[in-house]
């Protein structure tokens, strides 16, 4: 069993604080000098943040044995963690928006095949259902996209020499994807839209795997670093030539990353993020709201608001999700991927 990493908690705090901070920027009174400047141009790299602690993290759990076993137990598991707090966020936000979803992002309203799409994790498929049911659950489905591929890429990353072609991959994976974005596919979905509709043609390949790809790549090679004490040089060249040459952010993910390493490096933890980091998920389905139910009740400044839904949000997972939702499907999750028989892994909050 390998250790647990206690950074890994403060790294999620970390980028829960930077995905609240960047909402609330959005929807607060006032400026205030520089920090308003810094969620509006960077918070939003805290799921970026998020996608890198990802991919370091399935690495560590993912087990020592690879066969079908060892990939059952790793989707259930994952399945469990993921799924059913988000399929309570999918009626809880239909419910709060009386059926009519998240209009910014589905102008005429959410029908059956935008939420039927958002139920099975198919949602970054539809330029209307990709983050209209669930806000923020784009990057839900980004996460579900790599989750289908993981078992194939530890399995190249294991074999004799195969690390580096992992890498290889992960790198031409994301430099493809972005030539073939911007100027094939965004503008082409773009003229088949209503004009007033264009700006989702760029969001909706916000949630293609090709455009985050990278950011996994770079927890995987945190991983190797670290915890397996690998130098690999040339995985360090290809990734960061294939996030400054082509990624949007390029330099500013290479650089989040760089922070994870430090962070990673020295197993530092303090006690609140690492409680912010272990409740990061539930905060991100349910922030949103508590953001549009502050804000709507009075005008509020950024920091205020900003301290204000970090801990509301924090109470609701401490004292409803966590314990009635997340901890109980956990645990299920765990003890169905046991019963197969596959060897157990690291016991983490990912």
């Amino acid at each position: 069993m390998t250790r647990r990493n206690q950074s890994l908690d403060l790294l999620r705090g970390v980028a829960i604080l930077l995905v609240v901070l960047v909402h609330c920027q959005e929807e607060s009174t006032g400026v205030v000098p520089g920090l308003t400047w810094f969620a509006k141009n960077y918070g939003g790299l805290g799921v970026q943040l998020f996608f890198i602690i990802s991919g370091y993290t399935m690495m560590l759990t993912f087990g020592d044995r690879l066969d079908l076993a060892a990939a059952r137990s790793f989707y259930i598991r994952r399945f469990f963690r993921i799924a059913p707090l988000f399929w309570v966020a999918i009626v809880f936000y239909l419910l709060a928006t009386r059926g009519r979803g998240i209009t910014n992002f589905a102008p005429d309203g959410v029908g059956v095949s935008e939420v039927l799409l958002t139920f099975l994790f198919l949602h970054s498929c539809s330029v209307t259902a990709y983050n209209s049911v669930v806000p923020g659950g784009w990057s839900i489905a980004v996460e579900m996209q790599f989750y289908l591929l993981f078992p194939l890429l530890i399995y190249l990353f294991r074999r004799r020499n195969g690390a580096t072609l992992c890498y290889a991959s992960i790198a031409l994976v994301s430099v493809i994807g972005q030539l073939a974005v911007e100027p094939y596919l965004i503008p082409r979905l773009a003229a088949s839209l209503p004009a007033s509709q264009a700006y989702l043609a760029e969001g909706v390949f916000t949630s293609w795997l090709p455009r985050q790809v990278i950011c996994f790549g770079f927890g995987i090679l945190l991983y190797d670093y670290i915890e397996l004490k690998n130098r690999p040089t040339f995985a360090v060249l290809l990734l960061l030539g294939a996030a400054l040459i082509v990624t949007p952010q390029g330099a500013e993910i290479a650089l989040l990353a760089a922070f994870a390493f430090g962070v990673l490096i020295s197993n530092v933890s303090l006690s609140w993020m690492t409680v912010l980091g272990r409740h990061s998920y539930a905060i991100y389905l349910v922030h949103f709201a508590v953001v549009s139910l502050i804000a709507g009740l009075v005008p509020v400044g950024l920091v205020p608001l900003f301290l204000l839904v970090s801990a509301v949000s924090l109470a609701f997972s401490y004292y409803l999700i966590e314990p009635r939702i997340e901890r109980p499907f956990n645990r299920l999750g765990h003890a169905l991927a046991s019963a197969g028989g596959a060897p157990k892994a690291v016991v983490t909050t990912a």
